[in-house]
């Protein structure tokens, strides 16, 4: 079942040649240029770029006009990126749904979706099979919203290999699964499949943090705690660890267990199960973050100690992770980050980190970036993954 409306050059056509994917980048992550000011920036002479341009115009990447005020000497002319010129379905899976989006070459959505999942079997797999079946639904839903369909990208929670296959899929019960592989054949697209924490390392390189940072990290928080890496310009695909190296650190040898049975770890503090576990626990009630947050807002002393317990880990987090990448900005994002950063003792933690000795002349700064994200904000970084997959980055 091939996705109505997909575009005739998505089953063969190459991406773009490096110098054209350059050219490319710099125009969506910095906006419209001269020819001359992008061969500064990449290092290129004015044939290079004159040939590069050419392509990209030819292409329907880019237009180029005319600057709007005259200049005296040779005529300048301003490259632009084309929004339209790629239309990619982003897709986020949790345990139990499936989101969708379709996004334009700036990563801009132009349609929604959600499909529930099937069902686990009784082993407590989602079946693959129909999995795939719902994803190329979804894209087709999708595809009359846009003149083409020129990829899909699928972001899961989990470790990913090859930009294709599902080693663990830690929310469906699989592994091993080629899920790129059986979209590919089944929808007739090329397909990136990416752990969900990673896809938005690749969205924010482009269209967020990456604008004015080489290097920096994610952390996410909600129903689990993931962490993304951006070293130099490119996102980092395959993890060692899925995050577990952060989330088991220790902050507190008296504190509460988390799901593995270590004491007074991050995840203790800041995975959903794990806060909600113990929360309901003390309350002798079952406890949600939700609940916990409408707690804190009516004054409760203890709902406010929990979660600025949560913060403060979350501050030793984001110093630990900022240290060992050597950045100066961490984005902070997930459905539960905003219930951490609304607490003083995140930055307080942070800012204890940083404090200087008494001899030190060295002044570190930390730039902290909430962004508290919906699963139709997941679903965009699966779709700008697929766009600069089909783009050939």
């Amino acid at each position: 079942m091939a996705v109505t409306g997909a575009s005739e050059r998505s089953a063969g056509e190459r991406g773009l040649t490096a110098g054209e994917l350059a050219v490319t980048r710099q125009l969506l992550i910095h906006g419209p240029a001269t020819r001359g000011d992008l061969g500064d920036r990449l290092n290129l002479s004015y044939a290079s770029m004159s040939r590069l341009a050419r392509a990209l115009i030819g292409g329907g990447i880019a237009t180029e006009d005319p600057e709007s005020a005259a200049a005296i000497g040779r005529p300048r002319h301003v490259l632009t990126a084309v929004p339209s010129a790629r239309h990619v379905v982003g897709v986020k899976l949790t345990g139990d749904t499936a989101y969708g989006v379709v996004c334009d070459l700036f990563g801009e959505v132009k349609a929604t979706t959600r499909a529930a999942l099937p069902r686990p079997e009784d082993d407590g797999v989602v079946p693959v099979a129909g999995t795939v079946k719902l994803i190329a639904q979804l894209a087709n839903r999708l595809a009359p919203k846009v003149p083409t369909v020129d990829g899909i990208g699928v972001a899961v929670g989990g470790v990913i290999a090859d930009r294709s296959v599902v080693r663990e899929g830690t929310f469906l019960g699989w592994r091993d699964v080629d899920l790129g592989s059986l979209l590919q054949d089944r929808s007739g697209l090329p397909v990136i499949v990416t752990n969900d924490v990673t896809a938005l390392a690749r969205e924010q390189l482009w269209f967020g943090a990456g604008r004015t940072h080489s290097t920096f990290g994610i952390v996410t928080v909600g129903a689990g705690l993931g962490v993304g890496v951006v070293r130099e310009g490119v996102a980092v695909e395959e993890l060692i660890d899925n995050g577990h190296l952060l989330a088991h650190s220790p902050v507190d040898a008296s504190g509460p267990t988390c799901g593995l049975g270590h004491r007074g770890c991050v995840a203790a503090y800041l995975n959903r199960e794990d806060l909600e576990r113990n929360a309901s626990a003390a309350a002798k009630h079952p406890v949600t973050v939700a609940d916990l947050v409408r707690a804190r807002s009516g004054g409760d002393p203890a709902a406010t100690r929990r979660l600025d317990d949560a913060a403060r880990a979350l501050g030793h987090v984001v110093s630990s992770f900022a240290g060992a990448l050597q950045t100066t900005c961490i984005v902070l994002a997930g459905e539960d980050v905003a219930a951490f950063t609304d607490s003083p003792a995140l930055q307080a933690a942070i800012d204890d980190r940083l404090r200087p000795g008494p001899l030190e002349t060295q002044r570190c700064t930390l730039e902290v970036v909430p962004t508290p994200l919906t699963f139709t904000d997941w679903a965009r970084g699966a779709a700008v993954a697929g766009i600069q997959h089909v783009l050939g980055a």
